[in-house]
């Protein structure tokens, strides 16, 4: 399958902000410093010529004017009509950065050189940044990544996105807006004590050989995610014989309730959250069934990347007084 097609396809599912295309009146151009002195050593040259009557220095100036002239509109038509799509960002820690999917579709331009996209807040008026430029070939889709900072945990939005270009000569700045509502899930920074609490039940039922207990050998089962990897048969695997978990008889996995009120001892909410995404963490490392019940928000028992995920953005998503 081709990168092409994979793009297309994306671009073509649904998306958290639609597909902005830079029209004529959202290109914005302005002359770069080169190009305010350029103009100034041609009207130097225009009224040298005019005032000697030089035929040469008047070639010359002209030429340079067609120049001038003809590298902005090639610097404005590097940017109209392309088409910009912000996919929603994987979830990050606070302290971390956010790296936004976004889909440049050139399908239907021409080929564009030395373009910038980054994020940009309103009436920004900044140059390009000394990161690298994103090059477009011709009737093509491309992916590439914008990296937003995560101070804080919560919904982190891309925001203004600034596209801007100084190609071919660098005497122009064409730029333009993308203002996009794709979210990534900051979750609270781990921190405090790994060690997580007591558990608060054990499993009543008998589920033979469905998780890691403690009585007879029953066999072995096809590893699945979320399973413990205590429990892996690392014999078998170095035998090139698959991922193969040990299944025993027995009571199942001690299951485990986080709850609000066993971070009393941390006064700070933003404490309390790094501690019980810390336990989280820990409690899917061990292989153990966990669940969250904090204000606003209660979990049953489960474990799994995606059990994780939903605790870890039940509290990234915490609103004190819920």
């Amino acid at each position: 399958m081709s990168a092409g097609f994979v793009l297309e396809a994306a671009l073509a599912a649904g998306t958290a902000s639609e597909p902005g295309r830079l029209q004529r009146r959202r290109v914005y151009i302005f002359p770069t410093r080169h190009g305010m002195l350029f103009g100034v050593v041609l009207l130097v040259m225009l009224v040298g010529a005019i005032n000697y009557s030089n035929s040469m220095a008047y070639l010359l100036a002209f030429t340079m004017g067609s120049v001038f002239l003809v590298a902005m509109l090639h610097t404005y038509r590097n940017l109209r009509g392309l088409i910009l799509n912000v996919k929603p960002a994987p979830a990050v820690f606070a302290g971390g950065e956010a790296r936004f999917p976004l889909l440049l579709d050139n399908r239907g331009g021409v080929e564009r050189l030395g373009l910038h996209v980054y994020p940009s807040p309103h009436g920004s008026r900044r140059p390009a940044p000394d990161g690298h430029a994103i090059d477009l070939p011709a009737a093509q889709l491309q992916q590439d990544d914008i990296t937003v900072a995560a101070p804080v945990r919560g919904l982190l939005r891309a925001g203004r996105l600034r596209v801007e270009a100084c190609w071919p000569l660098g005497l122009f700045r064409a730029w333009s807006y993308l203002d996009s509502d794709a979210d990534a899930v900051v979750y609270p920074r781990p921190a405090g004590n790994p060690a997580v609490p007591e558990f608060s039940a054990d499993s009543a039922e008998y589920q033979a050989g469905n998780q890691g207990g403690t009585d007879d050998f029953l066999g072995f089962r096809p590893y699945r995610p979320g399973d413990s990897i205590r429990n892996i048969d690392w014999k078998a695997l170095a035998r090139e014989q698959g991922v193969l978990l040990k299944r025993f008889s027995g009571s199942g996995m001690r299951r485990l309730v986080l709850h609000w009120d066993q971070t009393t001892h941390l006064m700070d909410p933003e404490r309390r959250l790094s501690q019980l995404c810390l336990w989280v963490l820990e409690a899917e490392l061990q292989g153990l069934d966990y669940g969250l019940e904090i204000p606003g928000a209660q979990l049953p028992v489960n474990h799994g990347e995606h059990h994780q995920h939903r605790c870890l953005k039940a509290l990234a998503t915490y609103a004190p007084g819920t």
